[in-house]
């Protein structure tokens, strides 16, 4: 089995932190883009949500042209995506690419 790489993230303990992607930063191509330090840690489930795309005032994303991926609370369903560990001095970067 591959090791996970959530060991691998430069920087002390604490300096780093763990995220649930879904939708296009499931790509290590698309999440690299802006945060570098990002390390595949495992796929993971998060049960009673479901993924959906745009929101209840319909926001899309004008560099995508099109909906942007949202996930909600949903009893019973579930979302499937993977865990990444970053170094917080990308956490700014990461905030961005949803701005």
């Amino acid at each position: 089995m591959a090791n996970s790489g959530c060991e691998d993230v430069r920087g002390e303990e604490g300096e780093s932190f763990l995220y649930f992607a879904y939708g296009s930063n499931l790509l290590t191509e698309r999440i690299h883009l802006r945060n570098r330090s990002a390390a595949f840690c495992c796929v993971a489930r998060l049960q009673d949500y479901k993924l959906d795309f745009g929101n209840s005032q319909g926001k899309t994303s004008e560099t995508w042209h099109g909906g942007i991926a949202t996930i909600f609370q949903s009893p019973g369903d579930e979302v499937w995506g993977v865990v990444w560990k970053m170094n917080k001095s990308n956490l700014s970067s990461l905030d961005k690419s949803f701005a």
